[in-house]
C-alpha cells in the first residue's frame, strides 16, 4: 500500500512537477525487596505529627529540559517528555509558551503546530518576529496520561523573499525554556506519593533537576559509597538527562519545580519530620515519597544500616524502570541498540513520511552503538533510500549525511527529468561515530528551475518536489568489537569500563566538594548510558594500579605517586611557568622546522600528518592545566588497570566546574585521553592520546581479530606498508623455492 502511495506520488510529481489507569500502591516487605509506602507511626506526644500541606489551586511543570527549543530550516521538529502523575493527567490543562521568530520567516505560509502524544491539539502562525508573542493552549481531555507525555512542536517556515538554499538557513524560531509550561486546575496536584511518579519532579525554569541530599554522615565511606550508587538510581527513575546535586541540613520549606529532596541515612538517625517512616525503615529496607509538612516533594531512602539501604536504592529502579516506555526528557524518539549487520527502517527511528516542497529539508535520527565499537577508521553504513524527486530538480541538488554533526557523504542528484530513487545506496563512512549514542542527520539541497525566478509568494506555493519514504533502512555492516584505551568517549557514552563489574575502587578527597562532583559525574555517566557504576570509596594509598580506578579530588589533594598515574601535572599559575610547557602538551607543532613543508603538503593533498607516520607512537605528556580548570583524564597503567581522574586546582572549582560538565552539548564533547574545561569558557579542551591499547572481548572469533586489523591499520599506515612488504617477500620466497623444486631435474 504505501508503495502505491509513493508511486502516487511520483506520478503526480511528473505531472505537476492504554486508558489512564491509577497505579497501585507499593507494598514492600524486607525479604520481598519491593518498594514500600511508609505507614503512619503512632502517635507520640513528642513528635509533631506531619502535617497535610494544602497547596493553592492551580499547578504548572516546566516542559524544556534546557535554556530554550529552537526549530531552524524549512521543516523543523522538536520534542520533550515530560512526566504526570495520574492526577495531573486527569486534571484540565493548558499549554503555554512565548514565541520568537527571525524577522525574514514570512507569517502568511508560516506556522507551529503542537502535538501531544501524536495527538495534533492547535496550529498558530509564526509571526512574532518583533517580540516574543504569549501562546496559550487547551489540551483536549484525554489527550495526556498518567506516565510519559511526549509534547512536540513543529515548525513550517518559508523565507519572505528568498528561494535559495543558503536563505534557508536564516530560518528560526524559538521557545524559551521558561515559558514553556503546562498548567493545571485543580487542589494540590504537585505533590508525588508513589515512586512510579519519580519522573513527575520534572525540570525547574532553567531545565535542571537538582536533588537536595540530606544525609548526617557524608564522611563515613560505607554511607559515600551509598550515595553515589543512589544518586545514578535517582537519576535513572527521573529520566533526566543531567542532575545536579547540593548536600543540604534539613527539608526545603517549599515545593519548588524540578526540586527532589532525598533522606538517606539509617532508621535511627531520622529527623523528626520523618519519625512517620521510622518503624518500617528500622524493619528493613525502604524506598517511598514521604507527605512532608512543607509540600516539598520527599524521597525517603532508609534502613536498619547502610547496606540495607543500598538495598531499598536498589528496588526503586523496579518501580521507574528504564524501558522504551520510559524515554529520557530531551530524546522523545527511539534510540535502538545497532548491533554489527543491524538494521532499522527511518520510521523505527522516528521519521515522518515527507512531501517537500522546500529548499533544504533536514531530519534527525538517532542510535546507539556498543562500548566496543571498533570501526571508526574503516567501513561504511549504508542508508538504504527510497525517496523520489521532480523534474523541477536540477544538477547540483545533493543528499547530505552529517554523523554526530560533521559532514559524511554528499550524494549529487543527476537526473534532469525527475527520478525514483528506489532502494539507492547510500554508503556512508563511520569515521565519526563513536560508542554510546550517535546522531545522524539527512540533509536534501534542492536546487530548482522555478526557484530561479521565486516570485511573490512562491517559496510556499511552490508544488512538492520530494518525496521520502520513511520505509527506507539504516544498515550497519558486521563491524569490529574491540575497544581503544584510554578514552574517555567510550566512558561518557557507555560506562566503559566500570559497568558491569565488581565494585570500582573511588577515591574521593577529604572535603564535601569531591563527594559532589563525583555524585553529579556518576550519574551523569548513569543517565547516559543507562547503566549504574558500583563504587567502593577508599583511600588513595590502597588504589591498586593493576586495577581500574576512579580518582575524584583536587589536584593538591592527589599524592605524587597518583598524580604521576593521572596524565596530569601540577596546575601553572596565569603568568608564571614556561608557556613551552603548556604548548607542548599538545605535541611539538611548531609551523617552521624542515619538515613542515611536507607536512603541510600531505596533509592538504591526501589528509595525512606526519603523526600517521611514525612507527612508534610519540609519548604522552602530562597536561598541565591553568588554575580552576576543570580536567577529566584517563591512563592505562602499565600493570594494566584504567584509571580515570576529575580534578580541578580546588573543591570549589571541582563542583562548580563538574556541574557545567555534565551539561549535554559540553558531555558530548568529552574525548581522547584529556577533556578540559576552563572557567567562563564554553568549548571543552581535548587532547587526543598518542598510545591507544586495543583491548578485544574475552572471547572473539577470526573474523573479528581480522576486523580489529582493518581498523588498527587504517590508523598504522607505516605498519601496514610493512606488513604488505613482509607478505610480498614471504610470497617470494616460497614461489622461488617452489619453482626451484619443479626445475630440479629427476
Amino acid at each position: 500500500m504505501k508503495r502505491h502511495a509513493l508511486l502516487t506520488s511520483v506520478a503526480i510529481l511528473a505531472t505537476l512537477g492504554p486508558a489512564l489507569a491509577q497505579p497501585a500502591p507499593f507494598d514492600m516487605s524486607p525479604e520481598s525487596n519491593r518498594v514500600v509506602v511508609p505507614a503512619p507511626a503512632e502517635p507520640d506526644a513528642s513528635v509533631p505529627a506531619p502535617v497535610e500541606a494544602v497547596a493553592p489551586v492551580g499547578f504548572s511543570r516546566y516542559l524544556v529540559p534546557g535554556a530554550s527549543l529552537r526549530l531552524i530550516g524549512e521543516e523543523a521538529k522538536q520534542g520533550v517528555v515530560v512526566y504526570l502523575t495520574a492526577a495531573q493527567a486527569a486534571a484540565p490543562a493548558t499549554l503555554n509558551f512565548g514565541l520568537l521568530n527571525a524577522l525574514v520567516v514570512a507569517p502568511e505560509i508560516s506556522n507551529l503546530r503542537v502535538r501531544i502524544n501524536q495527538t495534533e491539539i492547535a496550529a498558530t502562525p509564526i509571526a512574532s518576529s518583533s517580540g516574543t508573542t504569549p501562546v496559550s493552549i487547551e489540551v483536549p481531555a484525554g489527550v495526556l496520561r498518567a506516565g510519559a507525555n511526549t509534547i512536540e512542536f513543529r515548525a513550517t517556515q518559508r523565507h519572505r523573499t528568498d528561494c535559495t538554499v543558503d536563505s534557508t538557513y536564516q530560518l528560526w524560531t524559538e521557545i524559551a525554556g521558561s515559558s514553556a509550561q503546562l498548567a493545571f486546575e485543580g487542589d494540590d496536584l504537585g505533590r508525588i506519593s508513589q515512586l512510579a511518579d519519580i519522573g513527575a519532579v520534572g525540570v525547574d525554569a532553567t531545565g535542571n533537576t537538582t536533588l537536595r541530599l540530606i544525609a548526617p554522615d557524608v564522611a563515613d565511606p560505607t554511607a559515600q559509597a551509598a550515595m553515589l550508587h543512589l544518586v545514578q538510581q535517582i537519576g535513572l527513575a527521573l529520566r533526566t538527562p543531567k542532575l545536579s546535586v547540593v548536600l543540604a541540613d534539613a527539608p526545603s520549606e517549599e515545593r519548588l519545580p524540578g526540586v527532589l529532596d532525598v533522606a538517606i541515612m539509617p532508621a535511627a538517625e531520622l529527623p523528626p519530620e520523618m519519625q512517620a517512616a521510622q518503624p518500617q525503615a528500622s524493619a528493613g529496607p525502604l524506598a517511598a515519597m514521604l507527605p512532608m509538612p512543607s509540600g516539598a516533594n520527599t524521597l525517603i531512602v532508609s534502613g536498619p544500616t547502610w547496606d540495607t539501604i543500598t538495598r531499598a536504592g536498589d528496588a526503586m529502579l523496579n518501580a521507574a524502570p528504564i524501558s522504551p516506555e520510559r524515554p529520557r526528557f530531551d530524546l522523545p524518539n527511539p534510540l535502538p541498540l545497532m548491533e554489527g549487520g543491524a538494521s532499522a527502517s527511518l520510521a523505527s527511528l522516528g521519521v515522518d513520511q515527507l512531501e517537500f516542497n522546500g529548499r533544504r529539508f533536514t531530519t534527525q535520527l538517532q542510535f546507539e552503538l556498543p562500548a566496543d565499537f571498533y570501526a571508526y577508521r574503516y567501513g561504511e553504513l549504508e542508508l538504504v533510500l527510497d525517496a523520489a524527486y521532480s523534474a523541477d530538480v536540477l544538477p547540483g541538488s545533493e543528499i547530505d549525511i552529517y554523523t554526530n554533526g560533521e559532514i559524511a557523504s554528499a550524494t549529487p542528484l543527476l537526473r534532469t527529468d525527475g527520478g525514483w530513487l528506489k532502494d539507492t545506496r547510500i554508503r556512508i563512512p563511520m569515521t565519526n561515530l563513536r560508542p554510546g549514542r550517535n546522531e545522524a542527520t539527512l540533509a536534501v539541497n534542492l536546487l530548482t528551475r522555478s526557484d530561479a525566478v521565486c516570485g511573490p509568494g512562491w517559496t510556499g506555493a511552490a508544488p512538492a518536489r520530494f518525496i521520502l519514504s520513511n520505509n527506507s533502512d539504516l544498515r550497519l555492516p558486521d563491524y569490529a568489537r574491540a575497544t581503544g584505551v584510554p578514552d574517555l568517549q567510550v566512558l561518557t557514552g557507555t560506562a566503559w569500563p566500570y559497568a558491569g563489574t565488581a565494585a570500582v575502587p573511588l577515591a574521593l578527597g577529604q572535603d564535601q566538594d569531591s563527594l559532589v562532583a563525583a555524585m553529579m559525574f556518576a550519574a551523569r555517566i548513569a543517565t547516559a548510558s543507562g547503566q549504574v557504576i558500583t563504587f567502593d570509596v577508599v583511600p588513595q594509598d590502597s588504589l591498586a594500579p593493576d586495577a581500574n580506578a576512579v580518582l575524584v579530588m583536587p589536584t593538591t589533594a592527589l599524592s605524587p605517586l597518583n598524580l604521576g598515574r593521572t596524565g596530569i601535572g601540577a596546575a601553572v599559575a596565569t603568568g608564571q611557568g614556561s608557556d613551552d610547557a603548556l604548548l607542548n602538551q599538545f605535541g611539538n607543532n611548531e609551523s617552521e622546522g624542515p619538515l613542515s613543508g611536507i607536512s603541510n603538503w600531505l596533509q592538504s593533498t591526501v589528509g595525512l600528518d606526519l603523526t600517521d607516520l611514525r612507527l612508534i607512537p610519540a609519548p604522552d605528556l602530562a597536561y598541565v592545566p591553568a588554575p580552576e580548570t576543570l580536567v577529566v583524564s584517563q591512563m592505562r597503567q602499565p600493570e594494566g588497570g584504567v584509571w580515570t581522574i576529575l580534578t580541578s586546582t580546588s573543591g570549589p572549582a571541582l563542583a562548580a566546574g563538574t556541574e557545567r560538565l555534565i551539561d549535554t552539548p559540553k558531555w558530548r564533547s568529552i574525548a581522547g585521553r584529556v577533556s578540559a574545561l576552563a572557567p567562563g569558557e564554553d568549548d571543552i579542551t581535548v587532547v587526543p592520546a598518542n598510545s591507544v591499547s586495543v583491548v578485544t572481548p574475552a572471547t572473539t572469533s577470526p573474523f573479528n581479530l581480522r576486523r580489529v586489523a582493518a581498523n588498527w591499520f587504517s590508523g598504522n599506515i607505516l605498519y601496514f606498508a610493512l606488513a604488505i612488504v613482509a607478505g610480498a617477500v614471504l610470497l617470494m620466497l616460497i614461489t622461488s623455492r617452489v619453482l626451484t623444486k619443479i626445475g630440479r631435474p629427476s
